[in-house]
């Protein structure tokens, strides 16, 4: 397991970051680089699952363990789900060693108008390329955030 640390300073208070990072409606803006129709579904609060899916491809879900609003979301993902929604058999070995990747957001107040978000993601090396998609995906949410 490799972990990967991304971060990146947005020009909004730390309760406005928050809601527009668990802002369902903004996340297919900011994903693209991770396809061009990338939506997500699903309940962001502590013990609730969140699906990140590709309308052609399907996606992953993971779990919520830890939510505390404005500072924090920790999860793990858990299934892979098709372009519905709906869990999929894990029928190859690069399906099998992403369960269980951990995502972790944290955003930190620098001044009152300034906040820090950095993601941390735990997971095999297998994915580290698909991880580099992150600077690129946190610069398009910055632009969303601070617009």
């Amino acid at each position: 397991m490799k972990q990967l640390v991304y971060s990146i300073s947005i020009h909004q208070p730390r309760d406005i970051v928050f809601q527009k990072l668990t802002d369902r409606a903004l996340f297919p803006h900011w994903a693209t680089p991770w396809g061009p129709d990338m939506i997500c579904e699903g309940d962001w609060r502590q013990g609730g699952h969140v699906s990140y899916i590709g309308q052609s491809e399907g996606g992953t879900k993971m779990h919520i363990e830890t939510l505390v609003l404005d500072e924090m979301i920790r999860a793990h993902h858990v299934a892979m789900v098709n372009p519905q929604n709906v869990e999929v058999p894990l029928s190859d070995d690069m399906m099998r060693k992403w369960i269980g990747t951990e995502e972790s957001y944290y955003l930190r107040e620098e001044s009152p108008s300034i906040t820090t978000l950095e993601v941390v993601i735990v997971t095999d090396d297998a994915f580290e390329e698909m991880m580099s998609a992150w600077p690129k995906a946190l610069q398009l949410f910055k632009e969303l955030c601070e617009a």
